[in-house]
């Protein structure tokens, strides 16, 4: 199936060639897509500013045609043009992908809509603020992320090629896409994975193919993407709630109450160079490595198995440096 970049403009095309005969039967046999797949175009263009209208046709059925009238202009506080400006550098990652050229519409329109004094604002002020391109590269994922996001939408079964970190070769298995997270400028995806029966997360980048099939899938009615990863330090989720309590010293204890990085950070100041963060999580794997980044200046003081994996790694990272000295 083409992606949505390729089909917007053949969509649009055959609405304005159609002179208001064109219905969502018609539109769907001529892209070769379903008639849900038409109305979920429709409705991404007109949420970019498309004017695509309806009326009823001669046969009574309900049929499109494009509006040549404008939208009002949107006008933009100083702060606001900028604020938008910087969120475009943010989102760099997915270039070359549907969400990428999207995204490049639309702001594009913001960027219409800012008047000249906001316009030589921000041209003054944009080379003066430095935003960290962190993440990965989609230019090559853009058919995957448009199958996914069709899986998600409308609730079908959807094939993967995924290769995870432990697999030396890919595996294709069929899954019920739930969701869709972002950390870090990288992507992933949360669902049901059938054959091991138990809802997984799957990283984008580690997919070499994503083809959706026509069998459709019931989302669980209590399934929230939020609360899912509500115990997740990034996106690696687990079953128990864990207490995780972490001593920081020197400059560490200044940084730990600067800096929020779990929405269930508690931080406790002990002294001037001494504080205890706690967080409230179902998986410690994300947050041992994060601990780990701060060598002896971070001390986990529960639970006892963290800090018995932490003191573990470090006795191995010490046994390694001391056979290199050895070796010289």
């Amino acid at each position: 199936m083409a992606t949505r970049s390729e089909r917007h403009p053949r969509l649009l095309l055959l609405i304005a060639n159609g002179e208001g005969k064109q219905g969502v039967e018609s539109l769907a046999a001529a892209l070769r897509v379903s008639s849900k797949t038409v109305r979920r175009d429709i409705a991404s263009l007109r949420d970019v500013g498309v004017a695509i209208q309806e009326q009823i046709g001669d046969n009574g059925q309900k049929c499109y045609w494009l509006s040549k009238e404008s939208l009002p202009q949107i006008k933009f506080a100083y702060d606001e043009a900028l604020a938008m400006m910087l969120c475009r550098s943010g989102i760099r990652a997915f270039d070359g992908t549907p969400l990428g050229e999207a995204s490049e519409t639309a702001f594009e329109k913001i960027t219409q809509a800012i008047g000249p004094m906001e316009r030589r604002f921000l041209e003054r002020m944009l080379p003066r603020i430095h935003v960290a391109q962190v993440g990965s590269d989609y230019a090559a994922h853009g058919e995957i992320l448009d199958a996914l996001t069709l899986g998600i939408e409308e609730n079908r079964a959807t094939f993967i090629t995924y290769r995870s970190n432990r697999s030396t070769e890919p595996v294709t298995y069929d899954i019920f896409p739930y969701a869709m997270a972002e950390h870090r400028g990288s992507l992933y995806v949360v669902g049901w994975h059938n054959d091991e029966e138990q809802v997984k997360t799957w990283k984008v980048d580690r997919m070499s193919d994503a083809e959706v099939t026509e069998i459709r899938f019931e989302r669980p009615a209590d399934f929230n993407a939020q609360e899912h990863f509500r115990g997740a330090f990034a996106i690696v989720t687990g079953d128990e709630s864990i207490t995780v309590r972490v001593r920081f010293t020197g400059t560490a204890a200044r940084y730990i109450q600067e800096k929020r990085m779990h929405s269930s950070q508690q931080v406790e100041v002990l002294g001037q160079s001494l504080a205890e963060a706690t967080f409230e999580l179902t998986s410690t794997m994300e947050i041992k490595s994060w601990i780990l980044s701060f060598g002896a200046s971070a001390e986990v003081i529960e639970p006892e198995t963290l800090r018995d994996e932490i003191q573990a790694e470090l006795a191995a990272a010490t046994a390694l440096y001391a056979a290199q000295e050895t070796n010289k």
